[in-house]
């Protein structure tokens, strides 16, 4: 049986893959207006980008 590929979801031009940042994907799906604002939020406290924001969320989520 073939397994059905997820789709990725763009967050803020970035692209969030079920593969490679599951977490946060699944937080994209069901809410992906509180993951936008959360992410706004740190990259701009950090100073940094959404995509290293991404990464670093996404660490810290299967990490913590």
């Amino acid at each position: 049986m073939k397994r059905e590929r997820k789709k990725v979801i763009n967050v803020l031009g970035e692209i969030v893959d079920p593969d490679n940042q599951p977490k946060l994907y699944r937080w994209a799906k069901e809410n992906p207006e509180t993951l936008e604002k959360k992410l706004k939020s740190l990259a701009n406290a950090l100073h940094g980008s959404i995509g290293a924001t991404i990464i670093a969320l996404e660490s810290d989520l299967e990490h913590g």
